[in-house]
């Protein structure tokens, strides 16, 4: 039997009785600040997550005899911007916080009398933007798009409810509040409310009172890389414990534990306040023969920030035996976050292991560098999500 024992360090709570089932799996246990779960009841059919929904992401990969095996989460969705959220760049919108009539969200209306604002528009100004603190706020963006066959998605952010109209049509309305960009995929019937050339996005939001924003844009899907397809291990069992989730599969010839450990244990105070989490890799084979095994494990250096415009500075060290990787964001701002749906975005994510290769890598290169067993990269990188 091999054994790979991996350390995951943020910054540490929660206990589970012992279960096979359960709303959410707990895979890293720190604080509410800083949790990884997985969704869904088998570990590889979904991208690992906070538990205010953004993606932390997590992924595990077994090689036997050549065959990649994912056992660890899905790597996540990533989007191309044609129109920009606030969050990829702080953009220039007209709007409006007096009701402009009929056709407002149509191509041909006129807007010049209206306002013209950088983002974010939000009430309270966290920093650089445009303050909205009336009622009701209209805003109007316009993009261009030549390839209707792209997989495209229309993304949403606003407080509190809101409609979205596309080339005057609407496309989507919510009386509540989404504080995390929402993607809306573009099926067939809503693509043929786009055209070639130029479109207008349009959005009117409604604030009830309290916090208000509004933002919206288009994205592309980005497929994933071609010819270096994983398998999808088979999921055996999972287990719950009060301080572990214990998972079970086969990956072929090779049958694979992966357990993952936080000692938060009540009697011991120094051991509860340490942020460690123990991700155990344990494989042997089924068949009684000798088979060429190798493990992978990856943490995206997004876990570290609050939102995929902040930038994350990622690096690899060596501490004694333990080959070490570290990610921050750049800005660190100690205690500048409160309130709810929030992550923490200072301090540093560890991800340590002795007797093996580490290395910093683009998300899109991970698969085909551990097929083609490439372990040299960057020992540093900077950049977002």
């Amino acid at each position: 039997m091999k054994k790979l024992v991996i350390l995951l360090t943020l910054t540490g709570v929660l206990t589970a009785n012992a279960q096979r089932k359960a709303p959410a799996y707990p895979l890293v246990t720190h604080d509410p600040y800083f949790s990884i779960w997985s969704n869904t009841d088998k570990l590889n059919e979904s991208t690992t997550h906070h538990w205010t929904g953004e993606d932390q992401s997590l992924v595990g990969m077994i090689k036997v005899d050549g065959k990649i095996y994912r056992v660890i989460g899905k790597e996540s969705k990533t989007y191309k911007p044609i129109l920009p959220t606030g969050e990829e760049e702080l953009y220039s919108a007209r709007y409006t916080t007096t009701a402009p009539g009929n056709d407002w969200a149509k191509p041909s209306f006129d807007d010049k009398t209206w306002k013209s604002g950088k983002a974010p528009f939000e009430k309270p100004l966290g920093g650089a933007g445009t303050l909205w603190d009336t009622r009701e706020i209209w805003m109007r963006r316009f993009f261009n798009i030549e390839d209707l066959n792209k997989k495209l998605f229309l993304a949403v952010k606003h407080d509190d409810g809101a409609e979205l109209y596309l080339n005057g049509e609407e496309v989507y309305k919510s009386d509540g509040v989404v504080s995390r960009n929402k993607y809306i995929e573009l099926t067939d019937a809503l693509k043929k409310k786009l055209k070639k050339g130029a479109n207008v996005l349009a959005m009117h939001v409604t604030n009830t009172g309290g916090d208000a924003y509004i933002d919206m844009g288009v994205f592309e899907e980005i497929p994933p890389l071609t010819g270096m397809e994983t398998i999808e291990a088979q999921q055996q069992d999972v287990t719950i414990n009060a301080t572990q989730t214990i998972y079970d599969f086969k990956c072929g010839e090779v049958d694979a534990r992966i357990t993952f450990t936080s000692p938060l244990l009540l009697n011991d105070l120094r051991l509860l306040a340490r942020p460690v989490t123990y991700i155990t890799y344990d494989v042997k084979a089924n068949d009684n023969k000798y088979h060429n095994v190798e493990l992978y494990f990856g943490a995206a250096g997004s876990i570290a920030a609050n939102t995929a415009r902040q930038e994350v500075r990622v690096s690899a060290y060596q501490l004694g035996d333990m080959e070490v990787l570290k990610a921050g964001t750049v800005q660190q701002p100690i205690l500048g976050r409160k309130g709810d749906n929030v992550r923490i975005d200072w301090g540093y994510m560890f991800v340590g292991t002795a007797g093996a290769v580490q290395y910093v890598t683009n998300k899109d290169s991970i698969v085909p560098r551990f097929v083609k067993g490439l372990n040299v990269a960057k020992s540093e990188q900077k950049g977002v999500n």
